[in-house]
């Protein structure tokens, strides 16, 4: 099989037909399918999606459980973000709470409802099916449910605060909630089972307050809604760094603890790129072979191995691994591993991996592209290791050179706050936190993905996958 015939599957795992037939178990996993963990949590490309995919297939081979999968598409976040009411008025996080409680429970008995067209059905079963009829068998987006409530909330009140105590019985009474709610129970305590599965809420999301509200009303109606009704079961899956915005804005903090963390070591990246070789091997005809890594990747890069240097390379999350093989495979027309073109493929992958950051970053710190760009052009070809005195040159300089009108950079220029800028550079996996003669005598860079770590700064490293985008030397000189 010549490399290039590889195929590592789709760059998103929703649009990946294969993905299941690869699909890589793990302890994460066991959890959430025995109902361990309500919340997801990981950073763009750990594998939300995939493990979603996962989930929604194994709970919807249980007879007795009807799986819900609720992912609003971006336009429909965008709407409600642009609507003037919400910005106003209503957007804040009880009444997006309300809201996903009536569109929770209208799908889960537009799903009952469905099931029971045709059959004999009377009490809880009659007014599902009743329902499932009127919406023609599939629930009202989030988009049509907020209109609804928001025209009759509008018909009553100019604004949520003249409802004053009785806000939230109010809204239940718009929202229709307690008469959904107590069908479904009826439904639930008969023996039907729910899982609802959130993913997607990060699309459109622009950090705003209504957006940060729409998400932590979700949030506190999936709590709520597990505690009241004992066989509905949600899960969330939620990007890290929007979790971490969110917590601090809500009471609720402490009910949102209990997170599955995604997370993967070497080990489990390498098996990844192994299973989707055995997996092309097969598709082609071809023996199985206890090692299928080697028959792709050379043993080492220069002198280190390579298992270690790919996984050097990533912030630790499959989509990057992937890509890095994708471009390496993709430029090797024959069947034998080739060491120079991983290397060579490094450059490719490097610019990808920080236009891919850039992105990632865009609500939170707009303008990191600008000052990457700065970066590159001020500083091509100094090391990659920095010291004090060159930390404080490179922010510097950034600051006085980066053409970045932003408030996040605008404060940090006005305070000329050298330490803020680091800690954002490290936040975003830029910059590791290099520690001389740690533990055992070593030394070691620390990067934010890696846990818990409270950095000192008097050393940082740029991360490996970033060195070739900004151009650093390979070697730290002394």
């Amino acid at each position: 099989m010549k490399l290039n015939e590889i195929n590592w599957g789709a760059d998103s795992a929703e649009n990946d037909p294969h993905l299941l037939e690869y699909f890589q178990d793990s302890a994460g996993f066991q959890r959430l399918s025995q109902k361990q963990k309500q919340l997801v949590i990981g950073r763009k490309g750990a594998g939300k999606s995939a493990l979603r995919r996962k989930l929604l297939e194994h709970f919807a081979a249980r007879p007795d459980t009807f799986v819900v999968s609720i992912s609003p598409t971006f336009n429909t976040i965008k709407s409600i973000l642009n609507d003037h009411d919400l910005q106003s008025s209503f957007g804040n996080e009880v009444f997006f709470q309300h809201i996903w409680l009536r569109q929770i429970l209208l799908d889960c008995l537009v799903a009952v409802g469905h099931n029971a067209k045709g059959a004999y059905a009377n009490g809880s079963i009659a007014f599902a099916r009743q329902v499932a009829e009127q919406l023609n068998r599939t629930s009202k987006d989030l988009l049509e449910n907020i209109a609804e409530v928001l025209t009759k909330i509008k018909a009553k009140v100019g604004n949520l605060g003249e409802f004053g105590l009785q806000l939230e019985r109010e809204l239940r009474n718009v929202a229709d909630v307690d008469a959904l709610e107590h069908h479904l129970a009826e439904i639930a305590r008969n023996g039907a089972n729910f899982v609802v599965i959130f993913d997607d809420l990060d699309q459109g999301w622009d950090n705003s307050t209504v957006s940060n509200n729409l998400l932590l009303g979700a949030l506190r109606a999936s709590t709520i809604l597990n505690g009241k009704i004992e066989k509905l079961f949600p899960f969330i899956f939620m990007r890290s760094d929007v979790y971490s915005l969110l917590m601090p804005l809500t009471q609720h903090a402490d009910k949102y603890r209990n997170i599955e963390a995604i997370k993967w070591d070497r080990d489990e990246l390498m098996q990844v790129l192994s299973s989707r070789i055995s997996f092309n091997r097969k598709e082609k005809g071809l023996e199985e072979v206890d090692n299928p890594f080697g028959t792709v990747f050379p043993e080492s890069v220069g002198t280190t191995h390579t298992n270690n240097w790919l996984y050097e390379r990533t912030l630790s999350r499959p989509r990057e691994l992937l890509q890095l093989a994708r471009l390496y495979s993709e430029s090797v027309d024959s069947e034998e591993p080739d060491d120079s073109a991983l290397k060579h493929a490094e450059v490719a992958y490097s610019e990808w991996k920080l236009a891919d950051l850039t992105s990632e970053f865009s609500n939170q710190y707009p303008g990191l592209g600008e000052l990457f760009a700065t970066w590159k052009s001020a500083f091509r070809r100094r090391s990659y290791h920095l010291r004090r005195a060159d930390i404080d040159e490179v922010m510097l300089k950034l600051m006085t050179d980066a053409p970045i009108n932003q408030p996040w950079f605008n404060e940090i220029v006005g305070r000329t706050d050298i330490l803020k800028l680091v800690s954002i550079l490290f936040e975003v996996g830029v910059l590791g936190d290099y520690i001389a003669g740690g533990a055992g005598g070593g030394a070691k860079a620390f990067y934010s993905y890696m846990g818990p770590h409270q950095p000192r700064f008097d050393e940082v490293q740029i991360h490996p996958c970033f060195r070739r985008a900004l151009e650093t030397v390979e070697r730290i000189r002394t």
